[in-house]
């Protein structure tokens, strides 16, 4: 009889002290903000330039502490180009943010010498994963917004262009040898003449294959 009575009561205590944790659970919460407006290149890219992006914001709103990660991926539809992840990095490693704490995450972008040219549109995913646990499980949240610029056909400043104008000159002069050639093989005869400041013929000149 003692021992039911001795029961009763600890029983009690043991909802009350359930009943308090799950509550501080449930008060609990996890979030992450990013800035509305996109990441935009203010001028046009060149390939194989490396360009400083405007730094990308984000505040924990939630009321736990998150580590904020940063990655590139395509989650806005149109028809322009996608920009590949690997183009763009964060200077720096990921920031642990403090309930309710903000901070501006610099990104750097390097574009390849072979980029193709064109508008190109992707998104900034933050996500934010909690330091704790709530009710055992880690939850992970994520917030984006979208990344924008142009790359021009133009190489970068000081950087070696694809096809250099001398390149161009010897391909010229290589046409112009061959199309020669090709017309003394054939027999050809090639006829020039000149003429003189007063209009009247100066002088002809004439060969064959």
């Amino acid at each position: 009889m003692h021992g039911r009575w001795l029961t009763l009561p600890l029983a009690v205590a043991a909802a009350l002290v359930a009943l308090t944790v799950f509550a501080q659970s449930s008060a609990a919460s996890v979030g992450v903000g990013v800035q509305v407006g996109p990441v935009r290149l203010g001028g046009a890219a060149h390939r194989g330039g490396s360009y400083p992006l405007p730094p990308v914001y984000v505040v924990n709103t939630g009321t736990q502490a998150e580590t904020i990660s940063v990655r590139v991926e395509r989650l806005s539809h149109g028809t322009r180009l996608t920009v590949p992840p690997s183009w763009v990095s964060v200077t720096g490693s990921a920031v642990q943010l403090a309930a309710g704490a903000s901070a501006r995450l610099p990104l750097q972008l390097a574009v390849p010498g072979q980029a193709r040219p064109g508008a190109y549109l992707s998104d900034i995913v933050v996500t934010g994963s909690p330091v704790g646990a709530a009710q055992g499980a880690h939850i992970g949240v994520a917030a984006a917004t979208k990344l924008e610029f142009s790359v021009s056909s133009a190489p970068a400043p000081g950087h070696p262009a694809l096809f250099p104008p001398w390149l161009w000159v010897l391909i010229g002069l290589l046409v112009a040898a061959a199309v020669i050639l090709g017309a003394r093989r054939m027999g050809l005869r090639i006829r020039v003449d000149w003429k003189s400041p007063r209009g009247g013929t100066a002088g002809q000149g004439e060969s064959s294959g």
